[in-house]
């Protein structure tokens, strides 16, 4: 069984190496791009409270074939360069019936799993000699690219009909300006596994709708049953904690453009709606919500006292139903349910962190660009794409696909999509407010007003050019 690489793991790695391309773009000549060697042969979803028994994951089959292949034009090696490994089953299925429809065309697909070692480091050389894969994923470093002319504007080269049937949650964070860079492969949303039947044992009947109901009910789990966590989040480092944070921003300013202005600095870190958030958040720690010693626990850990009984119930994303599938015991699968982030006041949205984590973009300047492009609309037509997430039991970007899911989880919490607000930033201010929050959630600094002044000082000697 392969361990699955998280994109927040990805995103820690991404942002402390986020200085790389411009060393290395300072260091290394641009190169002529040249054609890849081959290589050898080888309307919305409708509302849901919570998801219905799961079952077990089923295994990949074949490809269904969309009733036309978009044509490409000639012979061309396409390199398709990602870390996704949810699909790791599916992609070679994609790639065989593409290229028996497409004689001369080879994809060459670089899954690379080793995030630091391999990912990263070939991204940025990539990127830095001005030789991008065709198709690559390119996470924190979208905007970053197609400024630069490395990516593609989406828009112009695939069209702004082909935009349409997007979550409008999954491509904003790759807008600049009427540029799209990236689109969404798989969306997230963020919502709260729990064991139903340690909420009756507790005597909690309904599920808490804000937050506030959410202290009360962790605090009755661990009164009624001794020794239980209640509810836990990840907080062992700032990036995690900010999928809890971040939303609850956009839930006090009603507005799903809040996150991307403070991210580029339009707005300040002391807005009024920053400092509501800190001072909710900090009502979460001193009321006795999260987990004892959260700090010192990572995802594995959380999961594990998850499957152990331990907690009842565990905040993060629709990631994690992969992995449930395989390493959860089976009574718990059959019970467990999820509900949705809670709202910041009573009665209030039910904002979820979604920023569609997995993304893909089109290098600007391949000489098989054209091949690349009919390439990535296949990869995207209905057919393909539906049964993709499908088969991977992974949540997709665009409304089409999100009506035809079958996965219960991916069901329940696809539908919140359209409540999909930021949850991570991509601007260079980054790590500087993942480590102020993380200060803030371990009690290294206690006043909301105050925590919210340090991540301004930090956030306003960066450069947003």
């Amino acid at each position: 069984m392969y361990k699955l690489v998280s994109r927040r793991d990805f995103l820690k790695v991404a942002a402390s190496s986020a200085a790389a391309l411009s060393v290395l773009a300072a260091c290394q000549p641009a190169a002529t791009p040249t054609q890849a060697p081959a290589v050898p042969a080888a309307t919305s979803a409708p509302a849901a409270t919570s998801a219905p028994a799961a079952t077990s994951a089923t295994a990949a089959t074949s490809a269904p074939a969309p009733t036309t292949a978009p044509a490409a034009a000639g012979p061309a090696t396409i390199r398709l360069l990602t870390w996704y490994q949810e699909q790791q089953t599916q992609f070679p299925k994609i790639i065989s019936d593409y290229e028996a429809k497409n004689p001369g065309i080879k994809i060459d697909l670089q899954l690379k799993t080793d995030v630091t070692g391999e990912y990263l480091p070939a991204l940025l050389a990539a990127a830095a000699a001005d030789d991008l894969p065709e198709i690559y994923a390119p996470h924190v470093h979208s905007v970053e690219f197609g400024r630069k002319g490395l990516g593609a504007d989406l828009v112009t080269t695939l069209g702004a009909d082909f935009m349409t049937d997007f979550f409008p949650s999954c491509i904003n964070m790759f807008k600049d300006g009427n540029a799209v860079y990236a689109v969404g492969w798989m969306a997230q949303t963020m919502g709260v596994f729990y064991d139903p039947d340690q909420f009756t044992q507790a005597g909690i009947t309904a599920e808490p709708q804000n937050w506030d109901d959410m202290i009360v009910a962790s605090n009755q789990i661990k009164t009624k049953i001794a020794g239980n966590l209640g509810v836990m989040q990840i907080g062992s480092d700032g990036f995690s904690v900010c999928d809890t944070w971040l939303p609850m921003i956009t839930g006090f300013s009603g507005d799903a453009a809040t996150l991307r202005q403070l991210d580029t600095h339009e707005k300040k870190w002391t807005d009024q709606t920053v400092v509501d958030s800190l001072t909710l958040y900090g009502k979460t720690i001193n009321g006795g919500l999260w987990q004892k010693n959260m700090t010192g626990m990572k995802s594995t850990d959380c999961a594990t006292a998850f499957y152990q009984g331990k907690a009842a119930a565990y905040y993060s994303g629709s990631w994690n139903p992969t992995t449930f599938y395989q390493q959860a015991p089976a009574d718990l699968m059959k019970r467990m349910k999820v509900m949705k982030t809670p709202a910041v006041t009573p009665g209030g949205r039910n904002w979820t962190g979604n920023s569609a984590g997995a993304a893909f973009s089109l290098a600007n300047h391949s000489k098989v660009k054209d091949q690349a492009v009919a390439f990535f609309k296949y990869m995207y037509s209905p057919t393909v794409y539906t049964w993709t997430m499908n088969d991977s039991k992974s949540m997709p970007a665009t409304k089409s696909a999100i009506a035809q899911i079958t996965d219960p989880f991916m069901q329940t919490m696809g539908s919140w999509l359209p409540d999909g607000c930021r949850h991570w930033l991509t601007g260079p201010a980054g790590q500087v407010i993942a480590d102020a929050i993380m200060d803030f959630t371990a009690g290294k600094t206690t006043d909301p007003k105050a925590v919210a002044q340090l991540m301004e000082d930090g956030a306003a000697k960066l450069n947003y050019s």
